[in-house]
């Protein structure tokens, strides 16, 4: 079993490459995380803590060499979507309630963990989290329109914010404009050339010319620079009515940072074909999730991005994220005096191509080719994220992912077996009702049995035993795991029917416990059902008679 920070197993990769990958990371990581911070409402500066205390924790506990924790867009921004209506972004109390959700959230992780829940991450596909990311990406973007034109606006969400920005544009701010403009060029035409912290680079140039009292920045506003609740713990009084909307955004976030961040670990150990264990990173999720508490920073989670910032860096462990969590903590210390220079257009600029590169276009590009239905969801997902919030779209997400499994079991595509000219194996639909051999169907079902999905098994079995010349029809079992009661009594009237044809039942293939299962049910005691080891020796039965 491998340790986060082995490095005589990473086929002799240097201590230098990995000073290099961090402060790659650091480099572009901390303009997004001051970014993150103004996503989720949250003091500039909190976004630096979530980049000292949560990455040093999750390196000595955590599952993976190569996951990078820290805030996150989608993360941010629910959190905002959660806190805004219960209090002021950015205010004493907001910031004790971002605490609070880290509690709860770290704590739902460590239920997770105790629970074994890492599976759980499984039924968020990566389809709806393209559509879910792409729908954050649009709202985070829009967002922070108003403050690159220099408008000030009272709407709420992302629909609203945008029709009040069209209403208002002949009050566009044209030095806004102008700064803004040439952030967002500069940092998106130099998007494909990682390693170069365009984000940095502009923030920093931007704090140098506003000290040197340009003509230009003298009109823009400047950020309101607050330490909010750095290395501070305060419980804030939460009235009765506003628990239940705590709770539910605790959970949210928990589902979230489960899925994204197994979802990464597990991307970068196939890469590097190494053992992942997601209930284990559960642990080192929960406390990285406290420690931002203690810091009085907000949520943090496994960010993909991050991730493969320091894997295209050449790192391969995570020394890395230690060399940025240093480099943050410097940049703590000294950053606080100039952000008081840093033009408010400027960091809604950087926000906004933070959002511009969650919309993975590409992404969806692919799965429209491959998977028309898959295509219609994320689209579905972002629509309504965009339209009604993050909140909403998770939730969304979570269902939608759930009915589609669901759907999978309840409506199986089955097949009937058979051969082409030169022997090999054909599967073509029921109703082609393709023999295998005169009189007899070999019959595959694609899932368990159970109440949802036995009414198709007992009319598609039904219809091939319903024509003239039907002797017998053999089911493939090899697919069917488990039975329960509604579906081996299903079964049974099935087995019946046939019977009353003279029409035998034989199930091949099928495991010792679903046998069991059909004849608690009573299906073995039918006198046309029978059971074979192997498809050939059914066919044998058959072609000799």
């Amino acid at each position: 079993m491998h340790t986060p920070f082995g490095l005589s197993s990473t086929k002799a990769l240097s201590k230098n490459a990995e000073i290099v990958a961090g402060l790659t990371l650091a480099a572009i990581g901390i303009p997004e995380v001051i970014g993150y911070s103004t996503i989720a409402g949250m003091p500039v500066l909190t976004g630096l803590m979530t980049m000292i205390i949560p990455i040093v924790l999750y390196a000595l506990f955590g599952a993976s060499r190569h996951l990078v924790v820290g805030a996150d867009s989608a993360t941010a921004a629910l959190l905002a979507a959660g806190l805004t209506p219960i209090a002021i972004p950015a205010s004493s109390r907001y910031v004790a309630l971002a605490g609070l959700i880290a509690v709860m959230t770290g704590g739902w992780l460590l239920l997770a963990r105790i629970l074994k829940l890492g599976f759980v991450a499984n039924f968020l596909s990566s389809t709806l989290l393209v559509g879910f990311l792409i729908g954050v990406g649009v709202s985070v973007a829009v967002s922070q329109l108003p403050t690159m034109l220099g408008l000030k606006l009272h709407a709420h969400g992302t629909v609203g914010v945008f029709l009040a920005v069209v209403s208002h544009l002949s009050e566009v701010d044209g030095a806004a404009l102008l700064v803004s403009a040439i952030c967002v060029v500069a940092i998106l035409a130099t998007h494909r050339f990682r390693r170069l912290p365009m984000p940095l680079l502009v923030l920093g140039a931007s704090m140098v010319v506003s000290a040197n009292s340009s003509a230009v920045m003298s009109h823009l506003h400047f950020l309101q620079l607050s330490s909010g609740g750095l290395l501070q713990l305060s419980v804030p009084h939460v009235a009765r009515s506003d628990w239940s909307s705590l709770v539910t955004l605790s959970l949210s976030l928990a589902l979230v940072i489960l899925a994204q961040s197994a979802a990464t670990g597990r991307s970068f150990a196939r890469k590097y074909d190494e053992d992942y264990n997601a209930n284990k990173d559960l642990t080192a999720l929960a406390m990285a999730n406290f420690a931002t508490a203690l810091s009085g920073s907000y949520v943090v989670n496994g960010s993909p991005t991050k991730t493969a910032i320091v894997d295209e860096a050449g790192s391969r462990t995570q020394w890395a994220t230690l060399v940025a969590a240093g480099v943050a903590l410097v940049t703590l210390l000294v950053l606080s005096k100039p952000l008081q220079y840093l033009p408010e257009a400027v960091l809604a600029s950087v926000v906004f191509t933070i959002g511009i590169h969650l919309i993975r276009v590409k992404a969806l590009r692919e799965v429209r080719d491959r998977r028309r239905d898959e295509w219609v969801v994320a689209i579905a997902t972002a629509l309504v994220v965009i339209a009604f919030g993050v909140e909403i779209g998770i939730v969304l997400a979570m269902v939608i992912a759930l009915v589609n499994h669901v759907r999978r079991g309840y409506d199986p595509t089955n097949y009937l077996m058979h051969y082409d000219t030169d022997g090999a194996w054909i599967a073509s639909p029921v109703a082609d009702q393709v023999q295998i051999e005169p009189g007899v169907f070999l019959y595959r079902f694609q899932a368990s049995l159970y109440y949802a999905n036995v009414e198709k098994f007992s009319r598609e079995v039904r219809g091939l035993g319903k024509l003239r010349t039907t002797r017998a029809v053999i089911v493939d079992a090899s697919a069917i795991a488990d039975v329960d009661y509604s579906a081996g009594q299903e079964v049974l009237v099935v087995a019946r029917r046939l019977a009353e044809n003279g029409i035998e039942l034989v199930f091949t293939h099928a495991v010792d416990h679903v046998v069991q299962q059909f004849d608690s049910f009573g299906v073995s005691e039918a006198s046309n059902v029978s059971y074979e080891r192997h498809t050939k020796s059914a066919l044998t039965r058959y072609r000799t008679s």
